[in-house]
């Protein structure tokens, strides 16, 4: 399985993907510093009011980014090959049609998995790094807060991995990379825009549960393969 994984890394060029999250890791932050700053020009509804705020705020950008920037992913490693029919040549190396496809999923569902924890990571350490200089947000750093902020950025994280995969079922039935990258915008709208401070992603189980979904379901749409004729 891990040599499967190396090939695809190989086959789609590891630095591309890297300068990908790049650019996905400065675009979060570009979008965070824009409310950041613009905030204290809106004194009667600021967007965060306290630390723990405006970390929260940044989870839900990384992990709405990364669930689009997956579906994005699988377009180019299983839609396109499936659409072109290029899958077909690949199942005719005497490898395991169950593994190949596993590989790739398990390739988008550990870099969606690592990126949102990474980029919480780097995001969170440059904004509370600027907040000590600015002094925007007043309350104190508490160890508890930031403890629970890790542990929940850690289910999140599980969370959009798995969640990332319920596009590719949608996109596989036309072989349609715009309908799968359309409806991980989809899930992304209904999971992870706010009201109020308030999200469908915040009450945990359902993150949880749709990762879960995301990934029985898309066993059981490959468990047969063996048997099915790509051609």
């Amino acid at each position: 399985m891990l040599q499967l994984i190396k090939l695809e890394l190989k086959k789609g060029r590891l630095t591309s993907y890297l300068w990908g999250a790049l650019i996905a890791y400065l675009c979060i932050a570009g979008s965070v510093a824009v409310i950041y700053f613009a905030d204290p020009m809106n004194v009667e509804d600021p967007s965060f009011r306290s630390q723990a705020e405006l970390l929260s705020m940044i989870d839900l950008l990384v992990r709405a980014t990364f669930i689009v920037y997956a579906s994005v992913l699988l377009s180019k490693l299983m839609i396109s090959e499936f659409k072109d029919k290029t899958i077909a040549l690949l199942f005719a190396y005497p490898v395991n049609r169950k593994k190949l496809i596993f590989a790739k999923l398990a390739m988008v569902f550990v870099w969606t998995f690592a990126n949102v924890m990474i980029a919480n990571l780097l995001v969170d350490a440059i904004f509370i790094g600027i907040n000590s200089i600015t002094g925007y947000l007043s309350d104190p750093l508490q160890t508890d807060m930031l403890l629970n902020h890790g542990l929940n950025v850690l289910m999140q994280a599980f969370g959009a991995a798995g969640m990332c995969l319920l596009p590719l079922v949608i996109g596989l039935r036309n072989k349609s990379v715009p309908a799968t990258i359309v409806s991980s915008i989809v899930i992304v709208l209904i999971v992870c825009s706010g009201n109020l401070g308030f999200s469908l992603s915040s009450i945990i189980a359902i993150p949880l549960s749709l990762s879960v979904l995301g990934i029985l379901i898309t066993y059981l749409s490959f468990r047969n393969i063996d048997r099915v004729d790509v051609g």
